[in-house]
């Protein structure tokens, strides 16, 4: 299993990675699995809204499981996120200020502020905004997120990993029995 950016297809998330490839799961139901996933998947989904992490919607609508592939013996199950999923969840570390960082960063930014309310009473003009986006985004590329404003991540989706562990081992048991 892999989480992967759904444009790129890069896998995000190596420890998911690991796990599903240390497990054998040619024995296991394919629906039983995927409703394991999908679980895990609408849960994580739940996670960014308690948190009060939705904000423009694209992470949330990222977040999904792809089909089951399986070549003999071996099961892949994989799951799509933005590769800024790891940010949100764990804060971000001075990236380094440059002029190319900020343009890349800077329209994520300023997507965020347009969707937060809390933000658009801020600033209330599109000029306001991208000054706003332009001193966020440069921030955070100089000082981070964790050092610069205090937030280290919530940890919405790999908190869920060991209930979907469990989940996926139990399935593995029940067939096996």
């Amino acid at each position: 299993m892999a989480i992967k950016n759904p444009r790129t297809k890069k896998a995000v998330n190596k420890e998911l990675q690991d796990f599903f490839e240390s497990v054998d799961q040619g024995y296991a139901d394919e629906d039983m699995l995927l409703k394991a996933v999908n679980d895990f998947v609408k849960q994580v989904k739940r996670n960014l809204v308690n948190n009060d992490l939705y904000a423009s919607g694209k992470l949330h609508q990222s977040i999904n499981s792809l089909p089951i592939l399986k070549r003999g013996d071996i099961t892949t199950i994989r799951i799509e996120a933005e590769d800024y999923y790891k940010d949100v969840e764990e804060g971000t570390k001075p990236k380094g200020f440059t002029k190319e960082n900020r343009k890349e960063l800077q329209p994520k930014i300023l997507e965020w502020i347009n969707a937060k309310d809390s933000l658009s009473s801020i600033a209330n003009t599109k000029e306001k905004q991208r000054s706003l986006s332009y001193a966020i985004a440069t921030n955070i590329l100089k000082r981070g997120t964790i050092k610069r404003f205090g937030y280290k991540g919530k940890r919405f989706l790999t908190d869920e990993i060991p209930k979907l562990e469990n989940d996926l081992i139990k399935v593995l048991l029940d067939k096996w029995q």
